[in-house]
């Protein structure tokens, strides 16, 4: 996992939500913002939701910094609305951040749903996609960030973290506990594009980052696009998701840290080219002693690599779980098992990747070079993952169902979205 910060800034927030109406207003960089919202309403927001708000779809909303919806306070987003954030980095950078004890209620639809997206993109209420920006337009703004209350594996025995790029300091970034079944609301048919704007050297938000969010919590129907880090990534926690879309991603599509313990369900990863990607999964375990005995599932989705080499699966430090149904295209490496915990973990069945098609019909063929375990267990690796596959390297069912992204995605418009 990336390091947390403890010297970053906490830009434009005060005591309470700060709303403006404008057509065009400054970045906060020192440009102006385009104005690519004719005849639409404008309403900037920035600081502290500390009352229940909605944000209503004849309107664009637009990020002016950090927005925090606040511990008590629920933000409703309705369907369809867009949501376009100031362009900037470190102090600049705009996010969303759901506290622990706020909720979100941001329920889109297939016909109608929500888009958060950049100031440059020019989007309109009632349409899918704008013309200005494409999928290797990425690094605009943050990102959206939601914290809960269930547990987290930190390190040092801590039950509790504090989140990437929020400064120590300010509370609302805490997150993590014991309350398995916490709910932070519905974040359904999300639609987040062009984000990942570095906060820190070398450090940037992710499209999607849930912090000890539990399984009270909806996340189903989202869409990652042209993220500048990671597509999402979950530190801890217990809740799922559901139908997610991830392309065009700088780091890894998917990343779990800290034990996470949900389950992640049909889902699409993408490498488009344009960006150098890391992985399509980078998957650690506990970080610390504490709620150590959760697993991950992850089931029924593709992985696809049109842009290059690369590696499908990064699974180390501790990494616990179970991986199946994956297709999987276009890699140089499948899997690497990094690290004495994680092989031992395998070598134990702790960690399993079964049922899944490495676009080869013979396990014999990913023995030769697709899997490259590493640490003091290499041969037990092998042979746990060949014990694993080798009824069932290529099932035939493997791979998303892709009709869940049809009609609301900006990668299905684009044709991406194929196994």
């Amino acid at each position: 996992m990336k390091n947390l910060f403890n010297s970053i800034f906490f830009f434009a927030l005060t005591g309470s939500l700060i709303i403006l109406t404008s057509c065009e207003e400054d970045d906060g960089g020192g440009s102006t913002t385009p104005p690519t919202n004719p005849g639409t309403e404008t309403v900037v927001v920035s600081g502290y939701v500390s009352q229940n708000t909605t944000w209503s779809a004849d309107k664009i909303y637009e990020l002016a910094g950090y927005v925090v919806v606040d511990s008590g306070a629920m933000l409703t987003i309705e369907a369809g609305t867009i949501v376009k954030a100031r362009t900037g980095s470190g102090a600049a950078s705009s996010a969303l951040l759901i506290a622990r004890n706020a909720m979100i209620n941001a329920q889109g639809s297939a016909s109608a749903p929500i888009v958060f997206t950049s100031v440059l993109d020019n989007i309109q209420p009632g349409e899918l996609v704008g013309s200005s920006l494409s999928v290797d337009d990425a690094g605009l703004w943050g990102g959206i960030i939601i914290l809960g209350n269930a547990p987290v594996s930190t390190g040092s025995g801590d039950t509790e973290g504090q989140i990437e790029g929020i400064a120590s300091e300010y509370t609302f970034g805490r997150y993590g506990g014991s309350d398995v079944a916490d709910n932070s609301g519905i974040f359904s048919y999300v639609s987040i594009r062009h984000n990942g704007t570095e906060v820190a050297p070398d450090s940037e938000i992710q499209g999607l980052t849930t912090g000890g969010v539990g399984s009270g919590t909806q996340i189903d129907h989202i869409e990652i696009v042209a993220s500048d880090d990671d597509g999402v990534e979950f530190f801890g926690g217990t809740h799922d998701i559901s139908h997610l879309l991830v392309i065009n991603h700088a780091d890894d599509g998917i990343d779990l840290d800290q034990n996470y313990a949900g389950t992640i369900s049909n889902f699409f990863v993408t490498h488009t080219g344009g960006k150098g990607s890391n992985a399509g999964f980078e998957f650690d375990g506990p970080e610390g002693s504490t709620y150590t005995a959760g697993k991950y599932t992850v089931q029924n989705g593709t992985l696809k690599n049109t842009g290059g080499l690369g590696r499908a699966m990064t699974l180390k430090s501790g990494s616990q779980g179970n991986i199946s149904g994956v297709w999987v295209t276009g890699y140089g490496e499948f899997v690497t098992v990094g690290g004495g915990s994680a092989n031992a973990n395998l070598a134990a069945g702790e960690l399993t990747v079964s049922g899944c098609e490495f676009n080869s019909a013979d396990i014999s063929d990913l023995l030769m070079g697709a899997i490259v375990p590493e640490g003091a267990d290499s041969v037990a690796s092998i042979s746990s993952f060949a014990a694993a596959n080798a009824t069932a390297a290529a099932p035939g069912n493997a791979g998303a169902t892709t009709s869940e992204f049809d009609g609301w995605t900006w990668g299905a418009s684009a044709g991406l979205v194929e196994n």
